[in-house]
């Protein structure tokens, strides 16, 4: 029974699609989906004391690319109207560097690329041909504090007394 739903789903959304096609410009659609009615990014979620982090944190020495997704009034993500297009701005582009690129799949991304060592406070704008809701987000570049080498902190070294060695040396 379950196999018989699929099938039939399918072929209402095949049907609706060409519906779609046939009468592409002459201002009726029929949809199968939700349309998109808003931009949101793919943003990998950074955590700092386990909380979520309201600010995109940009490491100073790294250049990350964000998917760019469409949602629906649900806020369910939904594919981009055809012939879409992006663009995105950077509150500072002296700081922030920010452009339209592709994900690996081929898929419309935003590229930012930190320009200083530090610069809270910045933010992009993300906007279409199709005219959906806008999507800002707040971005501070920070430094990268991953530890990177080893080194002996000597000024904060203990001593302790023990007998003087009897070899000789070198």
């Amino acid at each position: 029974m379950a196999h018989k739903l699929n099938m039939i789903t399918e072929f209402v959304i095949f049907i609706i699609r060409l519906a779609n096609q046939l009468i592409e410009g002459s201002g009726y659609v029929a949809y199968a989906y939700p349309r998109a009615v808003s931009i949101s990014l793919g943003l990998p979620t950074r955590k700092k004391d386990g909380k979520v982090m309201a600010n995109f944190e940009l490491l100073n020495d790294e250049v990350v690319t964000i998917p760019i997704l469409t949602d629906d009034a649900s806020g369910d993500p939904v594919p981009a109207p055809a012939g879409d297009t992006f663009t995105v701005v950077s509150s500072n582009p002296a700081s922030l560097g920010a452009a339209i690129g592709a994900t690996a799949a081929g898929n419309p991304a935003v590229v930012l690329t930190p320009l200083v060592r530090v610069s809270p406070g910045l933010s992009i704008t993300v906007n279409d041909s199709a005219k959906l809701s806008s999507y800002t987000q707040a971005v501070d570049i920070v430094a990268d504090t991953t530890p990177q080498a080893i080194t002996l902190d000597i000024a904060d070294a203990t001593e302790v007394s023990q007998p003087v060695p009897t070899a000789p040396g070198p």
